[in-house]
């Protein structure tokens, strides 16, 4: 499981947000960016160790902090795209 204040940190300092915007705003957008790429790929990530994983989570959050959802799932369905290739698993059914 991702350490969200860690990550709230991170977002805050790369993406230049005011330190008068709310960490709990912020972590609410990490939460659902994490839900909706564990979601959409069909596993729990670690978002300590997959890097790649830990990016487009981060520029979730940069899309949702500007209502621009529906433009970051077009520019960024390969993304998503390859973390499933990634994380496929087969099964027997």
């Amino acid at each position: 499981m991702a350490d969200t204040q860690k990550i709230v940190e991170e977002v805050k300092e790369e993406q230049h947000i005011s330190p008068y915007e709310e960490d709990k705003i912020i972590e609410g957008y990490i939460k659902e960016g994490i839900y909706d790429i564990n979601d959409n790929i069909g596993t729990e990530i670690d978002y300590e160790e997959d890097l790649k994983a830990r990016s487009l989570l981060k520029n979730y959050v940069l899309y949702k902090r500007h209502a621009r959802l529906a433009e970051f799932k077009q520019l960024y369905a390969g993304e998503y795209a390859e973390l499933q290739a990634k994380y496929y698993k087969p099964t027997d059914l």
